[in-house]
């Protein structure tokens, strides 16, 4: 495979997978503002009212699930998270790119590794049929199988940059 190729085959996978970064950001922002809400009805219903809402706690424990895992492949997809480059600052800049790219390969391996095991807790929890306390109706395991839904995509991100970092190392840009 030649270099320009796999520079093509980069820009490819890259470009198909960007409709899927805004619908996980809805996806972040619409449950955030629904645990606000309900966090704020909760407070408001007990403090003036004496009448919580029913479940609250619950509803806001499974919107922080879809929440947390939606925002966390939002933001590696948009590369939001920070780094310390203590270490690697001192390294001459091939080598550094060589590094990302290997770390690119191992963070998309170790995440798919996640998120299999993360299937299988939900497979754990559907084949027990727990539910919530307060809506016995409402299963757990949707919850498990969405977060690992968002980490295999992350996977997916990683293993996507992993070509293009490799071309720019072999390259030598910085």
């Amino acid at each position: 495979m030649g270099l320009s190729s796999m520079r093509a085959a980069a820009r490819f996978l890259e470009q198909r997978t960007s409709s899927l970064f805004s619908v996980l950001g809805a996806i972040s922002a619409a449950g955030l503002i629904a645990m606000v809400l309900v966090t704020v009805v909760d407070a408001t219903g007990r403090r003036l009212f004496s009448a919580p809402v029913y479940g609250s706690y619950e509803i806001v424990t499974l919107l922080l699930s879809v929440v947390f895992f939606s925002s966390f492949s939002y933001s590696t997809i948009r590369k939001g998270h920070f780094a310390i480059d203590i270490v690697t600052s001192h390294l001459p800049p091939r080598v550094r790119l060589y590094m990302v790219s290997i770390m690119y390969l191992i963070s998309g391996l170790l995440i798919w590794l996640l998120a299999s095991q993360l299937v299988a807790l939900a497979l754990k929890l559907k084949a027990a049929q727990l539910t919530c306390n307060q809506f016995t109706f409402l299963p757990l395991y949707p919850f498990g199988l969405f977060g690992a839904l968002c980490l295999i995509i992350v996977g997916w991100v990683f293993l996507v940059q992993f070509p293009s970092s490799l071309v720019k190392a072999i390259e030598g840009n910085d």
